[in-house]
């Protein structure tokens, strides 16, 4: 298998997801003889010296990988079959060494680390058979054997590339970056960059506004100046495979590097400008573009103003990886985007744009109008690149504030200005899908907002819920006065099939919020929740008001915010039981932030267990007891899951049976179709407390739960 062997080979080149189109268009242009798209790669035929070329010059690929064998592999039996028809003595030593990638399962090997191993041993005794001894395995092997199986089909192959494609030697192979090098190419690619470099203008700007670690500049500097990836990567060929040619491999090595002197010595047509307000971004890329000897570029620190309007190059491309955080909301992002949008549209006619973000990036911000959008996957993130062809901004730019909501929301604080003036909480709702078309809750937090996003009206389109989704972000910070990066959205997103809040943030965005002189610890960003029900302020402090000298019994007790309430109500004895062991820890956290400390064997108890389990046990009389349970939950106890409106009459009674002659049981719930059985009443001193235990910020919305105050007979 050397270089005067022109046998078609068949070779899988694997690159990120939505670039094949482009990956098979370059391994094209490399002098693949045919090219088939798959998934997350590109098949590809042809000899050694393709191959050898497509090593050193590809920048798309991440790996490659000639395929031995292919086949049925539904079952052991099968993939046997397809490793024992491959004469592995032409490609390894018996006494060298191997790795094996294996991907997929099958009938029998239902483990990929199993089905590693297991091939390693059909390898191994292949040689032990022939010639007594057995290759080592290596994590820096001679040889890398990859086996992938799909659907009752298997294939068989060994990968080319030492190290991934995706490398270009300036970074360690283990660094994370904002964007892998291949990703970086196509984005150019995608973005115009070889096609001006192929053009006739004499001089060519490349400039990143904002430019990171310099990914994407480096990555089209070595477009411009014609300068293979495989240069700059240690050991891009496996050498110590048998079929490798060494001739034919240091024949196109010296090719690509008469290339690239011949691409530096162009480096006087092309101007390469980075900026970043970061200083240590700027040093490492600074220092990645002086690793691989390019020639001198220019870097600025600072805001988007430090970037120059014009450039002595006749045209040019303005690229950026544009910054974007969930944690973010578009009033946040705003002054940032607008400046760049304002930046790019002075920029002249004979300049062309493209912004490469998340794709729920608010690039509208930028008010500029893009010619096309293409989509990426970074990492797992879906992301999109915008191009834009004429970098003009829209003359009537979209308006990004809503009157009408503005409006409603002062409306709405009109009707909460009692609450708001005496004091009673820092907390409160102020708006809840008021109008149809603004399906978003907000709630206040001190001064922090906390924003969830419902379903939108099945007749708006994603897009335009998108937009208004937007708008009102605008808004709020303007009509609540708040700072734009003190607001945190909780956004519905589709994921396999099912409707999920996504997590906002990895750190945890804690503070602290007063209820009717009570302090408490609230969590906007790490949990669905926030650690305070909003809706429940009027029962909490209609238990502190009665709680004096009083057993109390908090049952789910969540972050223990009622256990609180009543032990600054001047409560005998709290206790509060939940299964969580963190909610139990933040309970505590409340309970100190008022100046109380735990005390297990006296007058505030935390117990960690089943609550259906442990009440069933309980025999210690309360005299107020706070049940708030949840819809559905699991329990031993209970026959499959516990389900509130089927299994409420039996929680009621065994809570009544440790409740004192003259106390009072607060039942509520927040299952919005709950009704409760005649039973309980019939049984029960029933009253009827849901209208009263709504407080202002929620009576549009009477069915945010249900609420009972139950006494004995």
């Amino acid at each position: 298998m050397h270089a005067h062997d022109a046998t078609p080979l068949t070779w899988f080149f694997a690159c990120p997801q939505f670039i094949e189109p482009l990956l098979a268009n370059e391994l094209t242009s490399l002098g693949a003889q045919q090219v088939k798209i798959g998934h997350a790669g590109v098949q590809a035929h042809g000899d050694l010296t393709f191959a050898y070329t497509a090593l050193l010059w590809s920048r798309l690929a991440s790996r490659a990988t000639l395929q031995l064998a292919s086949g049925f592999g539904k079952n052991q039996q099968e993939l046997l079959v397809l490793l024992q028809s491959i004469p592995w003595d032409e490609h390894l030593r018996a006494s060298g060494s191997l790795k094996v990638r294996f991907f997929g399962l099958n009938d029998d090997i239902r483990n990929t680390q199993f089905g590693a191993q297991w091939v390693k041993d059909q390898i191994a005794d292949y040689f032990v058979a022939r010639e007594g001894i057995r290759p080592n395995v290596s994590n820096e092997p001679d040889l890398v054997v990859v086996v992938n199986l799909h659907k009752g089909n298997a294939s068989v192959g060994i990968e080319l590339n030492q190290h991934s494609l995706h490398h270009r030697g300036y970074r360690q192979a283990d660094s994370r970056a904002a964007m892998r090098e291949n990703l970086a190419a196509a984005v150019l690619v995608r973005a115009g960059w070889p096609e001006l470099i192929a053009s006739d203008s004499p001089t060519l700007a490349l400039f990143d506004p904002i430019c990171g670690a310099g990914t994407l500049l480096i990555e089209g500097a070595l477009m411009a100046l014609d300068i293979a990836p495989g240069l700059l990567r240690p050991n891009t060929v496996a050498e110590r495979w048998l079929g490798h040619d060494a001739n034919l491999w240091q024949q196109l090595w010296n090719n690509a590097e008469q290339r690239r002197t011949e691409g530096l010595a162009k480096e006087a047509r092309y101007v390469f400008w980075g900026n970043d307000a970061n200083p240590a971004e700027l040093i490492a890329a600074r220092a990645d573009w002086r690793s691989i000897d390019l020639p001198a570029a220019r870097w600025t620190q600072g805001a988007l103003t430090a970037m120059p309007e014009a450039s002595a190059a006749a045209s040019g491309l303005v690229i950026n990886h544009t910054p974007y955080q969930t944690s973010m909301t578009a009033a946040a992002l705003q002054p940032l985007y607008q400046a760049l949008g304002q930046w790019m549209a002075r920029l002249p006619a004979t300049y062309q744009g493209a912004l490469f973000a998340d794709a729920d990036a608010p690039i509208p911000l930028t008010n500029l109008f893009y010619s096309k959008e293409y989509r990426f996957v970074n990492s797992e993130d879906e992301c999109k690149l915008y191009t834009f062809n004429q970098l003009a901004q829209k003359e009537r730019p979209t308006d990004w504030f809503s009157e009408d909501l503005a409006n409603r929301i002062l409306k709405n604080l009109r009707k909460l200005k009692p609450l708001i003036k005496r004091g009673d909480s820092d907390a409160y709702r102020v708006y809840d899908a008021d109008i149809p078309e603004y399906a978003i809750a907000v709630d206040r937090y001190a001064d922090w907002l906390h924003v969830q996003e419902y379903a939108p009206p099945k007749t708006i389109d994603e897009k335009t819920a998108k937009h208004r989704l937007e708008q009102a972000l605008m808004t709020l910070p303007n009509v609540l006065d708040v700072n734009p990066n003190h607001i945190v959205l909780k956004q519905r997103k589709q994921q396999k099939g099912k409707s999920q809040y996504e997590k906002q943030g990895r750190a945890e965005q804690a503070l602290h919020v007063t209820e009717h002189g009570v302090t408490f610890k609230v969590n906007l960003t790490d949990y669905l929740d926030t650690g305070l029900f909003l809706d429940h302020r009027p029962m909490r402090y209609w238990l502190q008001q009665r709680a004096k000298d009083k057993r109390v019994l908090n049952l789910f007790c969540y972050t223990g915010t009622a256990s609180v309430h009543a032990a600054v109500g001047g409560a005998s004895r709290v206790d509060s039981v939940d299964m969580s062991a963190t909610y139990l820890a933040w309970a505590r956290e409340n309970l100190a932030l008022n100046g109380f400390q735990h005390d297990p064997y006296r007058r505030y108890r935390f117990i960690q267990d089943n609550v259906l389990d442990w009440l069933s046990e309980c025999n210690e009389p309360y005299d107020l007891i706070f049940l708030d349970p949840p819809t559905f939950s699991n329990s031993k106890r209970m026959e499959g899951a516990f389900d509130v409106q089927r299994d409420h009459i039996a929680l009621i009674n065994d809570a009544m049976r440790v409740l004192s002659a003259e106390g009072t049981l607060i039942f509520s719930n927040n299952f919005r179709k709950f009704q409760l059985d005649p039973e309980v009443e019939a049984k029960y001193q029933v009253q009827d407390y849901r209208k009263a235990s709504l407080p202002l910020d929620f009576e549009r919305d009477p069915k945010i739960h249900g609420c009972w105050l139950i006494k004995h007979r």
